[in-house]
C-alpha cells in the first residue's frame, strides 16, 4: 500500500461513489473552506493502482503557533479493515506532525444503530461496535454515544426510506402530517427553487429562525460563498404565500362558518335548545370570530404584499445515496401557515424523482422525552414516519504532546464557563 496526496480529479472520482460519502467529504466544500481560509488537502491510500481509501483534511485554527486538523464526516474507508485503517492513521499523523499540527479530529458517516420512528431499537439490528472499537485500538480518543448537540456535527439523524412510489410512501405519513401538507397548499402556500437573486432572503429567514431558537446562523456573505463553490450540490427551497389564494381561502372558510351558525340556529327554532345546541352555536360563533380576524389579515397582508411573499426556506445538499436537508426556517410572524410541511413534501418528492435511495432531514437528539428541549424538532420529523440513525460520533487523535495541554486547557474553560450559567 501506498500513501499518496491526490490530486482534485482523483479524490472526487473516488469520493462520488464510496457508501460513506457526504458532501463534507466534496471537493466543493474544499473550495469553500479553502475561501474561508483553511488549507484542503486531499489524501488516499493506494494498493496498485487503485485507491482504497481517501479523506479531504482540513488545517484550521492555530493554537500557539500549532494547528488541529479535521475530516469531517471522517475518512472514506472501511473501518472494518483494520490493517487499511492502522495504515492511514499511521500517514496521515506523519502528514500532520509535519504541518505541525497536534491533534486530529474525525467524526465518521457510519452507522452504529438503526432505531424505530419512535427511537426504539430495530429488532435483530446489533451495533456497530468492530468500527468503535478498531479505532479505539489505533488510538482514537472517542467523544462518547453524545445524546444531544455537543459535538462538531450532529450524531443523530432522521431518514426516510425511498423504496416505494412517492404517493405510497406519503400515505405513511401521519394523519397530522398529510393534513398540514394539505392545508399549507390550501391556505395558498407554493414551492419554487432558489437562485441567487433568493440568497438575501434566505439569510434574513435562517437568521430569524436561529434567533428564536437559539442556534448559531451565517452570514449573507458564507451564503453568498456558499453557492459559488457548491451550487452544483446545493437546492433552495422557498415557500410563497399568495395574496389571491390567500384570502379567497379564508372568505371559503368564513362562509363555511357562517353557513354552519344558520343551519344550527334553523335546527334550534325546531327543537328544544339543550346544552349540544348551546355548545354548537357557542363553538360557530367562536369560528365565525377567527375567520372575520383571519380575513382581516388577509385583507392586510394582500395590500401590503400585493406579489406575494416569501415566508419559508429549505436548504438542501446532494449528497452521495441521499439528499440531505441541511436546513429550514421560518419568518415568526408567518409560522402559522406551517409552511415548513410545504417545503419538506417537495424536497421529499425531488428526492423521490431524483432516485435517491434516502432523504436525510438531518440533526436530531437522542433525547426523546417530550419535555426534551429539542423535542419540537424530532417530533415534525417522526410525522413523516422514517427511521432515527445513530451514527458512531466522534473521535480525536493525538499527534503531539501539546494536545494533552490542548484537552487541559479545555477542560478548564468549560468548568469556567459553566459556572457562569
Amino acid at each position: 500500500m501506498k500513501f499518496k496526496v491526490l490530486t482534485e480529479s482523483e479524490f472526487k472520482n473516488f469520493s462520488e461513489t464510496h457508501e460513506n460519502e457526504s458532501f463534507m467529504q466534496t471537493v466543493e466544500l474544499g473550495h469553500l473552506k479553502e475561501e474561508l481560509g483553511d488549507k484542503v488537502y486531499y489524501l488516499g491510500v493506494l494498493d496498485g493502482k487503485k485507491i482504497v481509501a481517501a479523506t479531504l483534511l482540513l488545517e484550521e485554527k492555530s493554537v500557539l503557533n500549532k494547528k488541529t486538523f479535521y475530516a469531517p464526516r471522517g475518512f472514506l474507508i472501511d473501518y472494518k479493515n483494520i490493517k487499511l485503517l492502522e495504515f492511514f492513521t499511521n500517514e496521515i499523523k506523519k502528514f500532520i506532525k509535519e504541518k505541525k499540527g497536534f491533534m486530529l479530529t474525525i467524526d465518521p458517516n457510519v452507522i452504529y444503530r438503526m432505531r424505530t420512528s419512535e427511537g426504539e431499537l430495530m429488532e435483530n439490528d446489533s451495533p456497530n461496535d468492530e468500527a468503535v472499537d478498531n479505532l479505539k485500538k489505533l488510538g482514537y480518543k472517542h467523544f462518547g454515544f453524545n445524546m444531544y448537540l455537543e459535538a462538531l456535527q450532529v450524531r443523530w439523524e432522521y431518514f426516510l426510506s425511498l423504496d416505494k412510489p412517492y404517493e405510497e410512501i406519503k400515505k405513511n405519513f401521519s394523519k397530522s402530517t398529510r393534513k398540514n401538507i394539505e392545508a399549507c397548499y390550501k391556505k395558498g402556500l407554493s414551492v419554487r427553487r432558489g437562485k441567487i437573486e433568493d440568497l438575501p432572503t434566505m439569510e434574513e429567514i435562517f437568521t430569524s429562525t436561529a434567533q428564536r431558537k437559539d442556534f448559531f446562523s451565517r452570514s449573507l456573505a458564507y451564503y453568498k460563498k456558499m453557492y459559488k463553490h457548491m451550487r452544483d450540490l446545493m437546492t433552495i427551497y422557498i415557500a410563497y404565500l399568495d395574496p389571491d389564494i390567500y384570502l379567497s381561502h379564508t372568505e371559503e372558510l368564513l362562509n363555511e362558518a357562517l353557513k354552519n351558525a344558520e343551519e344550527i340556529e334553523n335546527k334550534a327554532k325546531t327543537s328544544c335548545v339543550g346544552t349540544k345546541i348551546k355548545q354548537q352555536r357557542e363553538l360557530a360563533l367562536k369560528q365565525i370570530e377567527k375567520y372575520k380576524e383571519e380575513l382581516e389579515k388577509a385583507k392586510k397582508f394582500k395590500k401590503e404584499n400585493p406579489k406575494g411573499k416569501d415566508i419559508g426556506v429549505l436548504l438542501s445538499m446532494k449528497s452521495g445515496r441521499e439528499y440531505l436537508t441541511l436546513s429550514s426556517g421560518v419568518l415568526e410572524e408567518y409560522k402559522s401557515f406551517t409552511p415548513k410541511y410545504a417545503l419538506y413534501d417537495c424536497h421529499i418528492k425531488d428526492a423521490y424523482e431524483m432516485g435517491y435511495k434516502y432523504v436525510d432531514f438531518y440533526g436530531i437528539t437522542g433525547d426523546f422525552n417530550k419535555n426534551g428541549k429539542y423535542y419540537g424538532i424530532y417530533e415534525f420529523k417522526k410525522g413523516f414516519n422514517g427511521n432515527v440513525v445513530e451514527l458512531i460520533g466522534q473521535f480525536s487523535l493525538k499527534i503531539t504532546n501539546f494536545y494533552d495541554f490542548y484537552n487541559v486547557m479545555r477542560t478548564i474553560k468549560h468548568k469556567i464557563k459553566s459556572r457562569k450559567k
